[in-house]
């Protein structure tokens, strides 16, 4: 199962993620999946899009995106990522203006997976090391 757990979470960041196909988003995680937002806010899928509107605004945002995972960690029905997160930030993020500039950031995950899907995500992002970068000069 923790293979497997693995395989999963790999595969959503490749093939969803990475492509920007929020079409497949169903094909890994449950319908009524909770995701947990940094600012403390629990949202259920089947009664909120918020996730999807905030990779759409990713996508938007640093329409080159892409996750590598650095390191990966599973037990029992969780799997923990800690991510490299690189692109280029073409419009306002955070309150900043498009900075046009390439990034690098941490990003950490954890979910909980129940029959082979994501039934719970948990964020941590680098807004820090992220906004850092953008007003550089």
């Amino acid at each position: 199962m923790v293979n497997t757990n693995k395989k999963t979470v790999i595969t959503y960041f490749d093939e969803v993620i990475n492509t920007h196909k929020l079409n497949r988003m169903e094909e890994f995680f449950l319908p009524d999946y909770i995701w947990h937002q940094m600012n403390g806010t629990d949202v259920r899928r089947s009664q909120d899009s918020s996730h999807i509107s905030a990779l759409r605004w990713l996508f938007a945002a640093i329409p080159d995106v892409h996750y590598t995972v650095d390191q990966i960690i599973a037990e029992g029905d969780m799997v923990s990522l800690n991510t490299i997160v690189t692109g280029t930030a073409k419009s306002e993020m955070f309150g900043l203006p498009a900075a046009q500039k390439k990034v690098r950031f941490k990003q950490m995950f954890f979910f909980r997976l129940a029959n082979g899907k994501i039934t719970e995500e948990w964020e941590v992002v680098d807004l820090d090391g992220m906004k850092a970068q953008l007003v550089k000069q």
